[in-house]
């Protein structure tokens, strides 16, 4: 493997793991949406894009912030925040053009456990390290030269939540419209890189993805994998269906996902680095690339309900990078209804009930059509034998 490109140098591992730690930790007490410590999370990420030279791009001029309020089901009005900074591009011909780096510092909250104690849903991964990734991006960039055409980043709230804050985003900002979008790179739960290729998801959304991350990651000296395939993970979808080639940036599944356990102490911070560094590359190439990419999807984003959300659980994780027949398993959660009906890591799921399922697509639409309690025969093949295992759903986290 290559060594690590020199500009990595410019990163630092300690300011990401602070922000990490800061967002992750208990005083923030799972950056819940509607709660004052999603604001503490949202004035801290106002602060750092405001010291690192980037200008606000918000509602108003002089403000950073994008603000809307929201009935929630039980009736209770809530303020949404999102978080907007921009290195204005150089070229006035480029002028209303940008790309668009996101992350969402929202998360769960936390709940109360059997014992009667708070279990804070820490996302530490999900989604701290984005968030210092992104913050530490707009240190080193915001330091440099400006681009030829304006690099937008935002720190995106609700994506927990039907991703409302990207929604609103594309619907909302007048100075860097989506109709005049290039691209845009979405940084999610990249806090566990390690020794793993980098996955990059949505890259069947234009075709010079290919091209252009293998390229930023041979220059870092980091191994990227690309998933063509399109699923329902992050805000990057909000920007696919409004047609925008838009990519994710995801350092893999574990077992920790929406679970407490998800803390900073298991955060791989030269994995940050490393993903910074190829993140770093793809913005560059694209705010100075001449030509729009060339977008293998349409606008689909509506007026309409978003899609059918998942309900369940039933704790397979699965191996993303997996391009062959069916859903392969990467782990099993502790204590799931996956692990009691024996999955194990490199089980390959091919049926549901009566559902074939081809790929990872397969296997996380069928999700969505059933609810807590129900019962699944999963059919899958282990070394090459067709095997069947029984269980049921519980309700998603």
């Amino acid at each position: 493997r290559k060594p690590l490109n020199p500009a990595a140098q410019d990163f630092s591992a300690e300011r990401m793991m602070k922000t990490v730690s800061f967002l992750s930790g208990d005083d923030l007490k799972g950056r819940a949406l509607g709660s004052r410590e999603l604001d503490r999370a949202a004035e801290y990420i106002r602060q750092q894009f405001r010291e690192a030279g980037l200008m606000p791009a918000g509602d108003a001029r002089e403000s950073y912030f994008q603000t809307w309020e929201v009935d929630d089901q039980a009736g209770q009005r809530k303020v949404f925040k999102n978080i907007v900074g921009v290195i204005p591009g150089r070229k006035p011909e480029w002028a209303s053009q940008s790309i668009v780096v996101g992350a969402h510092y929202d998360h769960l909250g936390s709940s109360v456990a059997q014992d009667g104690k708070e279990e804070i849903y820490h996302g530490a991964d999900d989604n701290a390290s984005g968030v210092a990734v992104l913050l530490e991006l707009a240190r080193v960039m915001g330091g440099k030269p400006s681009p030829d055409r304006s690099v937008v980043f935002v720190a995106f709230t609700g994506e927990e939540d039907g991703r409302k804050g990207s929604r609103y985003y594309l619907a909302d900002q007048q100075r860097y419209g989506k109709h005049h979008i290039l691209g845009m790179v979405n940084i999610d739960t990249v806090g566990r890189l390690r020794n793993n290729k980098l996955l990059i998801l949505g890259a069947g959304s234009a075709r010079e993805w290919e091209h252009i991350v293998r390229g930023a990651g041979h220059v870092s000296g980091i191994e990227v994998d690309l998933v063509s395939e399109e699923l329902d993970s992050s805000d990057q979808k909000s920007f696919q269906e409004a047609g925008i080639p838009a990519v994710q940036f995801f350092s893999g599944a574990h077992v920790d996902y929406h679970r407490p356990t998800d803390t900073a102490e298991k955060i791989d911070a030269e994995g940050l680095v490393k993903v910074a560094s190829v993140a770093k590359g793809v913005i560059e190439y694209l705010a100075d690339r001449q030509n729009p990419l060339t977008a293998s999807i349409t606008p689909e984003m509506t007026e309409s309900e978003p899609k059918k959300e998942r309900k369940v659980s039933f704790g397979i994780i699965p191996d993303f990078a997996y391009q062959g027949q069916g859903c392969r398993v990467a782990g099993v959660v502790q204590g799931s209804q996956a692990e009691n009906a024996g999955l194990r890591e490199g089980d390959i799921v091919i049926g549901i009930n009566a559902q074939v399922i081809n790929k990872l697509r397969d296997f996380s639409d069928f999700l969505k059509t059933v609810n807590p309690g129900d019962s699944l025969s999963i059919i899958f093949l282990r070394e090459g034998k067709q095997m069947t295992a029984e269980g049921t759903v519980v309700q998603r986290q």
